[in-house]
């Protein structure tokens, strides 16, 4: 007969550290490259004052700052993965693949965050949209022919008001929303549920924590249309970053999961002596 070994997995096999890693250093590249160079003029350059509507809007502060978002989103992922873990953590269970498994959870929030902003940001200065109230920050001077403008702003106000498509707040809260949603719903109807919960219990969790799985996607969705009224994006601006946050959460998700299944199968093998 063969004997049961169990082998004791390395940190740095079990974390997955490698894609994050690769994605923050992507992500560095792309916000300096940003902060280095300014948005395209292509907008700008083809920009009426007397005629451009759709950029005439007033100028507001955001509601709710990038800054303010960002943060946020970070807290509510943190109470949500923490709350759901503990709830699930068994009494003597392994205090090392709990921690594993809330790393590597949490580095793919952050994977599907830093990729949607690196993918934003390269986007935005590429293309150099003009914002809703792009006239109210450029203060525009016309010649006497009406034919050409001067912004009577300083360079780096205006040009912030050129990085409109897409959304960047839209963009990050969303993929944080859809992450935490998959999550969410991976735990409730995919993960072996807890073994002091009886099936019955289960299934009613099942049915009455559905709903409240895609609040994030609310919440997310709260941000996006303030960006409208606060007159800082155009809606194809809200669309294209939501679109970006979804697509990275679902890619960060998926590989998330599929190499926790991987490694819960390779933790045990059996040795022939």
């Amino acid at each position: 007969m063969g004997d049961i070994v169990v082998a004791e997995r390395s940190l740095w096999t079990d974390v997955q550290w490698v894609s994050p890693l690769m994605t923050f250093v992507f992500w560095v590249a792309a916000v300096t490259w940003g902060l280095l160079t300014s948005p395209s003029y292509r907008y700008l350059d083809t920009y009426n004052p007397t005629i451009s509507e759709a950029t005439s809007h007033p100028h507001h502060h955001s509601t709710i700052s990038y800054v303010m978002a960002c943060v946020a989103s970070a807290i509510f992922w943190l109470v949500v993965v923490l709350a759901v873990e503990f709830a699930v953590y068994r009494v003597g269970a392994n205090r090392r693949e709990f921690f594993v498994r809330l790393v590597n959870l949490s580095l793919g929030c952050l994977e599907a965050v830093l990729l949607t902003i690196a993918a934003a940001n390269l986007i935005k200065f590429n293309v150099g949209a003009l914002r809703p109230n792009f006239a109210a920050v450029c203060a525009p001077v016309l010649s006497a022919d009406n034919k050409t403008y001067t912004c009577t702003t300083p360079r780096s106000m205006y040009e912030a008001s050129m990085i409109s498509f897409p959304s960047g707040h839209t963009a990050t809260t969303a993929a944080t929303a859809l992450y935490t949603t998959i999550y969410l719903l991976w735990a409730l109807y995919s993960r072996d549920p807890p073994a002091n919960v009886t099936p019955r219990t289960m299934a009613w969790c099942r049915q009455a924590l559905f709903f409240p799985a895609l609040l994030p996607l609310g919440l997310a969705m709260a941000v996006a249309v303030s960006r409208v009224t606060d007159w800082q994006h155009h809606t194809i601006d809200i669309t294209m970053g939501t679109l970006l946050g979804y697509l990275a959460a679902c890619l960060c998700a998926f590989r998330v999961l599929a190499m926790g299944r991987v490694a819960e199968h390779a933790q045990t093998f059996t040795t022939l002596h």
